[in-house]
């Protein structure tokens, strides 16, 4: 098998994508990170809780829930300074990826196609910035990264009259990260279909798994599996971590 430094994809080797949360890293990022914020201030968690009844309904509302997550980005960060914001996710990302969160059958797979020269592929519905910044933790600077793409506002409105909240959903922008919009986002970056690999832990990467010739599902309850084989077939393996205990669902 060829190999080249790691970083430093061959020509011609196979691609590999790699699901960022539950996948590599235990968690939800940006879930946490926003939690994170929002906590770290009496003020923005006062908010949040006074904001809760109205917004949780929302969250189950699909063309509803980007409004919910908008509001709560906007609780989370209105008022910081970019480079306190920067700093703040610089934080995160180096406590979020420590040893304890880490998937390490996961990422052994993910530094053995970077070892033989593949293309690796972070493909995440995270935002950008925080996968960029969770990825530096892992001391993945060399990986592809194909994420969420939102803007930063700080006022409600501009003199433009345009929304200057966090654009909580990328669909909006149409850069967003989720479902089979991860596959066609990596065509978008030059990657042909069907890729090599496909590592995930959720159902929701079907779409990536079906765009893959082998197809991992990480530490996947039988109830999961079974869901996921049905549809993706019986080659879509289950990739354990050592004493895993996922629910059954």
């Amino acid at each position: 098998m060829a190999t080249s430094a790691a970083g430093t994809p061959l020509p011609g080797r196979p691609v590999a994508v790699f699901d960022l949360d539950g996948t590599l890293l235990r968690g939800d990022t940006t879930a946490e990170f926003i939690r994170g914020l929002i906590l770290r201030s009496p003020p923005r968690a006062a908010v949040a809780l006074v904001s809760a009844p109205v917004l949780a309904p929302f969250f189950f509302i699909p063309l509803a829930r980007r409004y919910a997550i908008t509001a709560l980005l906007w609780i989370a960060t209105v008022g910081l300074a970019g480079d306190r914001f920067h700093a703040l996710a610089e934080e995160f990302a180096a406590g979020h990826a420590a040893e304890g969160n880490r998937i390490s059958v996961v990422l052994d797979r993910l530094h053995a196609h970077l070892v033989a020269g593949d293309r690796v592929v972070i493909a995440t519905g995270c935002a950008d910035w925080l996968a960029a910044a969770t990825c530096r933790a892992l001391g993945l600077d060399a990986v592809e990264i194909v994420a969420a793409r939102l803007q930063q506002g700080r006022r409600f409105v501009r003199p433009s009259r345009e929304c200057a909240m966090w654009d909580a959903l990328p669909t909006s922008s149409r850069a967003f990260s989720f479902g089979v919009e991860k596959v066609r986002r990596l065509v978008a970056a030059g990657i042909a279909i069907p890729v090599a690999y496909a590592y995930t832990d959720s159902v929701t990467d079907l779409p990536l798994l079906l765009a893959a010739t082998e197809r991992y599902v990480v530490d996947p309850g039988p109830r999961r599996l079974r869901r996921i084989q049905g549809k993706a077939g019986d080659g879509c393996a289950a990739l354990r971590s050592p004493h895993s205990s996922r629910s059954p669902g």
